[in-house]
């Protein structure tokens, strides 16, 4: 064996150690999940609200076209 021994202790406490700092990021990253999730949820209500005044505004585009149509045919 060489001159260099493993001490058990010093060995143990860097196990609970790393066990410790792992199931902190554990913690971080389940976090870090539900900001995700959170956001995605609001991105979609925002997909949402910006496909429903499309539509509204495609509508409103129609009938100002139709508007001005009827308006070019009263002045010919």
């Amino acid at each position: 064996m060489s001159d260099e021994k493993i001490n058990l202790e010093l060995l143990g406490a860097r196990v609970l150690t790393l066990t410790a700092e792992v199931c902190d990021l554990q913690y971080r990253f389940t976090a870090m999940e539900s900001r995700f999730t959170a956001m995605e949820v609001r991105l979609g209500a925002m997909g949402q609200r910006f496909a429903a005044q499309e539509e509204r505004m495609s509508a409103m585009l129609a009938v100002i076209v139709r508007i001005a149509e009827r308006l070019d045919g009263r002045s010919q």
